[in-house]
């Protein structure tokens, strides 16, 4: 019952990712690298309290963790891990998801958000360092299946890849951080919702439905990421990056849900609307 429940979601989900793609043909879950909704991009930019000691050793080799993301920047190979890890946990005390844009590191610090651009074909993601390695390679960084993907690596087997890992310039991270405080602030200041609101959500979650505020659809992840900045930093905390595969390419959509009111769904669209967004859809989906 709970997988069907869940593939019913799935379905749903990769139909709220295709609307108003005009033209284009419909995302499918054949491959099994794609999917319709991954966790949301973490804004945490805080030191992890895993993984930061300021030196290791493993396998008799001694690693100096930087105390700083800061200026980075490093050519070498990557690698890729996915469905044999999928589940476990990381350095940073996390659970390694393959289909979210996270990677390996041995030495930046956990968490932390750096750009990685393949040299063969000039792609380009963005990542959240939250793990230690390539230990098994002699590789620079060790990405994500979804990330490799999005690279254009080959994930056929133990192939490398060379690429150029950067740290995110210094306004993009100070985005990041401020977006963090600002979600902080307003969480500590958040009214609780009074009663009536509380057993509206309540039994509009018992119908099954719930809505979603697309916002927009991007093919360059740093576009999404730009505006998954700007959306979770004016409070809007149930905004979430998702990605799936479109026509062979990957495809980020910037949404704001589940949604289960009225009243939810106009404080949204009163947000958007105040911050100049005035492009947005709202879509249904059924559980």
């Amino acid at each position: 019952m709970m997988i069907t429940t869940m593939k019913k979601i799935q379905q749903a989900l990769l139909w709220v990712f295709t609307t108003g793609l005009v033209g284009c043909s419909a995302l499918t879950t054949d491959d099994p690298t794609a999917t319709g909704s991954i966790p949301p991009l973490k804004l945490d930019n805080q030191a992890s309290t895993c993984g930061n000691e300021p030196s290791y050793t493993l396998k008799g080799k001694t690693y100096q963790v930087l105390n700083s993301v800061q200026g980075y920047q490093e050519e070498g190979l990557a690698s890729w891990y996915g469905p044999e890890f999928q589940g476990a946990k990381t350095a940073g005390c996390e659970t390694f998801d393959m289909n979210s844009f996270s990677a390996a590191h041995p030495t930046l610090p956990l968490p932390s958000f750096v750009r990685v651009t393949h040299l063969g074909n000039k792609k380009s993601v963005i990542v959240r360092v939250n793990d230690r390695g390539p230990f098994e390679t002699e590789g620079l960084i060790q990405v994500s299946l979804a990330a490799a993907n999005a690279l254009g690596m080959a994930t056929k087997g133990g192939e490398t890849a060379p690429v150029r890992v950067e740290a995110l310039d210094t306004q993009q991270n100070a985005a990041l951080e401020a977006g963090q405080s600002k979600l902080a602030e307003r969480a500590r200041v958040k009214a609780k919702p009074n009663p009536a609101q509380i057993a509206a959500e309540q039994t509009a979650k018992a119908s099954g439905k719930s809505f979603y505020v697309v916002v927009n659809n991007f093919a360059e992840q740093a576009e999404a990421l730009e505006m998954f900045v700007r959306l979770t930093s004016v409070g809007l905390s149930k905004t979430e990056m998702a990605t799936a595969a479109q026509e062979g390419k990957q495809m980020h959509q910037v949404r704001i849900g589940p949604l289960y009111t009225q009243d939810q769904i106009d404080h949204v669209k009163d947000a958007l609307e105040s911050n100049g967004l005035a492009t947005f859809r709202v879509v249904a989906i059924n559980q």
